[in-house]
């Protein structure tokens, strides 16, 4: 049984003679015919009374119960058409520190989305920490966060670096005009975010934790909206600080002993899921167009 036989039986039902099946269907009469014959053929019953003096073809009482057999295998045809036409649909689950997820990487993911073929997208947004196991368990196919991982089952590589900054409320064009030292900055009015643990043992060389209780916020974005009420300042990456002078009552400085600079690792599994190579191959690439001037 194939989708001509069926198509031919529908198409005689439909226009209820074989003539004005075979002009429906671009096809001879013989040929609607053929087919026709075959499909009884292969179910061992007629289904249609057709013949001399017969001017429409009408449905056996087997061709009334094969009809809706018909329609439904037509119907599950033409669905499978459409489904190919769709071509091939991929998928990747992705990881990223939500300064990365909000500020870096929507023009990338953007970019997936538009990729033919078509793309299905799981982002996630967690503390770096978090994204080893993830990635060992294939929850998670690619993550990028602020720390390395020594994990035999994983590939673990640095992707980009931002130098950390002073962010404080100010005028835009008077950022990066001069170096402040450290130990001129009030401690009593920073916003401690809590970057890798290099930021931490650079931020106790300054301010140590047993004599100085500055205030803690979860995250850049939040330290901003404080910032702007309380003349409070805080120590960020580079490329946020530039997203911060957008906003044009921000501005920001180079510190004269800066903290180490972010460094975004990529993380991936050594084995990766099969069924993920092609999408990573392809989120590679666009990574590697991301605008430099972003990050």
């Amino acid at each position: 049984m194939n989708f001509h036989d069926i198509q031919a039986f529908l198409a005689i039902v439909k226009y209820g003679t074989i003539s004005k099946a075979a002009d429906e269907l671009y096809i001879s009469q013989t040929a609607v015919t053929r087919r026709l014959k075959t499909l009884e053929d292969e179910l061992g019953i007629p289904l249609l009374d057709r013949g001399r003096g017969i001017k429409e073809s009408t449905l056996t009482p087997s061709g009334r119960d094969f009809l809706s057999i018909a329609q439904r295998w037509n119907a599950v045809w033409e669905e499978t058409q459409r489904f190919k036409s769709l071509g091939e649909r991929l998928s990747l689950s992705i990881g990223s520190v939500q300064i990365l997820n909000d500020y870096v990487f929507p023009a990338l993911y953007s970019r997936l989305l538009t990729h033919s073929p078509g793309m299905n997208l799981y982002i996630h947004t967690e503390h770096a920490i978090e994204f080893p196991p993830l990635v060992e368990q294939r929850v998670i196919d690619v993550a990028i966060g602020w720390r390395d991982s020594a994990s035999p089952e994983l590939s673990c590589q640095p992707w980009r670096q931002s130098p950390l900054v002073c962010v404080m409320p100010g005028d835009p064009q008077e950022s990066a005009q001069s170096p402040i030292n450290p130990r001129r900055l009030d401690c009593t009015k920073e916003l401690y975010i809590n970057w890798p643990p290099s930021f931490t043992q650079w931020h106790e060389t300054y301010w140590p934790a047993d004599q100085f209780h500055p205030s803690y916020v979860a995250s850049a974005q939040l330290a901003l909206q404080i910032m702007a009420h309380s003349g409070s300042w805080a120590v960020m990456p580079l490329f946020f600080a530039k997203y911060a002078c957008q906003k044009g009552t921000f501005a920001y400085q180079y510190l004269t002993d800066p903290p180490e600079p972010l460094t975004a690792y990529i993380l991936t599994h050594k084995t990766p899921r099969p069924n993920v190579q092609k999408s990573l191959s392809i989120f590679f690439e666009y990574l590697k167009q991301l605008d430099d001037d972003i990050f």
